[in-house]
């Protein structure tokens, strides 16, 4: 590089030191916006449990989580959110493997129909599995009845049936496999496939080249992986209220609903069982640390580089079965249930064809009026959210990893905190604390906006931390040697180098909040609609056509989006040097 090119850098050090004041301050005042829209409400809720007012107080905590019956519903947590992100460990996991690096791939549609438990609002998509495998009338299983009655076997009921801890158990780990699949998809996309071809180049067979070579890369985007399953696991309420509840499975989220929403309202016991998943989350999070301080992540360096897809040889049809079994299920399947039902008057196993049409199309329009309102606001707080999410995320990640010491690790506490309280009640703190006085901010869209934003800052900083740890340090370095302030390095050099991982995140953020239920419930009023607030309406209404079509029309729209951003990451990766 020419001393031309160097010398303006090197003359304006009031500009360098302007621009690096600007970053930190800024990096400052984001620090204390998120930490006082989490501990604001947070010390909110906490005073209504301990306050002067509460049972906890009058009785004592500890035989106050006696009588509530906690261990049961303690129990029945752990088995269902281990047992279901194990599943979504390994098949994210496997998935990713085969659609990055191995012949089985199915190129772009393999890229956006592993999202499709994404893409359907959740609650929608619950329902689609319901219409599908409810023992009476659930469509697959009068398919499965009809076929068998041909050769004699003639049943009731059945032969499937969603409503047991099994059935609980594969779609808790179908709606978690996507948090695994688009981090490690991610790392596998930003990894140096010369360490694997090296490996392969000494004789190493596929398995050996995965087990120690492509693995051990990977782990950062692992354990982001499963610390994302895990906080999702305890936050995800659409499952366990239908399908847990048919079930009489009643997981932790369930319960703080019902003492929330029961009567006599225990507001204080559903506060006390939020901070003890804190806690959990937190000692995860230190767990998290101690086994990243040990390991390598998987960089990326200044040049973009083919990857040599792995042959599987006879594997290959078998892997690429299993990976279209998964993409029917997983975003096929529901969706031609709720298809089916949406064309329904009613919903009936038996299809009477001569019946069908797009009535509830028309009444979800006319006779709900709210339902374009609903929509639009929906989509506009999903890319808002997520763009400002991932922003904020990305600038925090990086000052707590360039950090270090006691800023570092406030940055990761705090925005971890959210992760172990359930939805529920964080918006029950956002009620109490933003819906009165001068802070009144009821029945707008900031009140939405951010409690979005802080129920969903935890998957955006590990999102976040992810894309960080995939940037080379010799990168920053050699911009750090031509005098390049913090704040043109961030923007010029990390920014464009963690896109990758910061657009698997903001797929997640955008689909979340587009598509949240439990706080929109609480938030959402007539001047600021929402589709989860719309479809809990109806799910309460036991219109089930009509939650059929608005779902579909809200798939839609997000998989518009969706695939919009992963085309635009497609063109950047074929246009990188």
């Amino acid at each position: 590089m020419s001393d031309a090119t160097i010398a303006p850098a090197r003359a304006h050090p009031g500009g360098a030191l302007g621009e690096l004041v600007s970053l930190r301050t800024i990096s400052v005042l984001v620090v204390l916006g998120v930490s006082a829209l989490i501990i604001y409400p947070i010390a909110v809720m906490v005073w209504g449990a301990f306050g002067p007012n509460a049972a906890v107080r009058e009785q004592g905590l500890l035989q106050t989580l006696i009588e509530a019956n906690v261990v049961k519903v303690l129990t029945n947590t752990f088995i269902v959110v281990g047992a279901g992100g194990a599943i979504a460990m390994v098949a994210g996991a496997m998935f990713a493997w085969l659609n990055e690096r191995t012949d089985a791939s199915t190129g772009w549609f393999g890229e956006i129909l592993p999202l499709m438990p994404l893409l359907v609002p959740q609650i929608a998509g619950v329902i689609g599995w319901v219409m599908l495998l409810a023992p009476r009338a659930g469509l697959l299983n009068a398919g499965i009845r009809d076929a068998l009655s041909v050769v004699g076997v003639e049943l009731n009921s059945g032969p499937l049936d969603i409503y047991t801890m099994g059935g609980f158990i594969a779609i808790m780990g179908l709606y978690l496999t996507p948090y695994v699949y688009l981090p490690v998809s991610s790392a596998l996309k930003s990894l140096d496939p010369s360490l694997e071809e090296a490996s392969r180049m000494a004789k190493a067979s596929t398995w050996s080249t995965f087990r120690h070579v492509t693995m051990p890369a990977i782990r950062p985007a692992l354990l982001a992986s499963l610390l994302l399953v895990l906080m999702m696991g305890f936050a995800i309420f659409s499952v366990p209220v239908i399908i847990g509840t048919g079930a009489n499975i009643e997981i932790l989220s369930v319960r703080i609903y019902h003492l929330v929403y029961g009567y006599p309202s225990r507001v204080d016991l559903a506060i006390i069982l939020g901070l003890v998943l804190t806690l959990i989350v937190q000692t995860l999070l230190l767990l998290q640390a101690w086994i990243a301080n040990s390991d390598h992540a998987a960089q990326i360096g200044g040049k973009g580089a083919r990857v040599a897809r792995v042959q599987l040889g006879h594997w290959r049809l078998p892997a690429r079965a299993a990976l279209i079994a998964y993409i029917l299920a997983a975003g096929v399947l529901p969706v031609l249930g709720l298809a089916f039902v949406s064309l329904q008057p009613f919903w009936t196993a038996n299809i009477k064809w001569d019946v069908l049409g797009f009535d509830n199309y028309r009444t979800i329009f006319t006779g709900y009026g709210q339902t374009g309102e609903a929509l639009f606001n929906s989509v506009a707080l999903g890319i808002i959210g997520g763009t400002v999410g991932m922003l904020i995320a990305a600038l925090l990640a990086r000052t707590a990893k360039t950090s270090g010491g006691l800023l570092g690790r406030a940055i990761n506490a705090i925005t971890a905190a959210p992760a172990g309280v359930p939805h529920v009640v964080l918006a029950v703190g956002f009620v109490l604390s933003f819906s009165s006085g001068w802070l009144n901010l009821s029945g707008t869209w900031l009140i939405l906006l951010l409690a979005y934003l802080t129920i969903f800052m935890p998957q955006a900083m590990r999102s976040a931390a992810v894309a960080v740890d995939q940037v080379g340090r010799e990168l920053v370095e050699a911009s750090q040697i031509f005098k390049a302030s913090p704040g043109r390095s961030f923007r010029k050099i990390l920014l464009p180098l963690m896109l990758p991982g910061l657009a698997a995140g903001w797929v997640i953020l955008f689909v979340q909040m587009s598509g949240e239920l439990t706080a929109s419930a609480l938030l959402a009023k007539s001047t600021n609609p929402v589709v989860g607030q719309v479809l809990l309406d109806l799910w309460q209404n036991g219109s089930f056509p009509e939650i059929a079509a608005v779902a579909l029309i809200m798939t839609l729209i997000n998989s518009a989006v969706v695939s919009v951003v992963f085309g635009l990451l497609r063109r950047s990766r074929a246009h990188r040097p």
